[in-house]
């Protein structure tokens, strides 16, 4: 039987991957920061928790929305056996999250089918975040896009819909 990750590992592989999709030495949301002899405000909203921005939900590549989509609709198989399980997201994850997959048993993903169309919540040229509703809850997918096609680097359960 595979192990299920502990929150401790999970967290720590989360700021790990959340460091590599930001900058190198983020500012803190509310400390404006220089660029070529200007000065930005880097401001941080639910769209945009890092402030780097541009967030145009409305000028995001489609094929993000697909690649979401898609991933969820293939997570959500809590029936399979673990190895076509994972053979099946491995392809369309990015390296460390696959990795982290790899640990999970299906048996535990709590959806099975997702039930609307994935909705942009913030966009740029190289990421998405994307939500998609299924059966039990709705997903927030962080999509980034290797300059051939859109990976999936995170899902996780969207923090709107728990703060209820």
């Amino acid at each position: 039987m595979t192990r299920l990750p502990t929150l401790g590992s999970v967290m720590a592989l989360a700021a790990i991957m959340a460091v590599g999709c930001t900058r190198a030495t983020p500012a803190p949301a509310s400390v404006p920061t220089t660029h070529a002899g200007t000065t930005t405000p880097q401001i941080a909203s639910p769209a945009d928790p890092d402030g780097v921005g541009p967030t145009d939900p409305s000028g995001a590549d489609p094929e993000a929305v697909a690649a979401a989509v898609g991933f969820v609709a293939r997570w959500a198989r809590p029936q399979l056996e673990a190895s076509r399980w994972l053979a099946a997201l491995r392809p369309r994850a990015v390296p460390a999250y696959a990795a982290l997959l790899a640990t999970v048993e299906p048996a535990n993903v709590p959806a099975t089918k997702v039930t609307g169309r994935g909705q942009v919540v913030a966009a740029t040229p190289t990421h998405a975040a994307v939500d998609v509703p299924t059966d039990t809850e709705v997903l927030r997918v962080i999509c980034v896009h290797d300059g051939r096609r859109w990976l999936i680097a995170t899902v996780g359960v969207r923090e709107e819909a728990t703060a209820r």
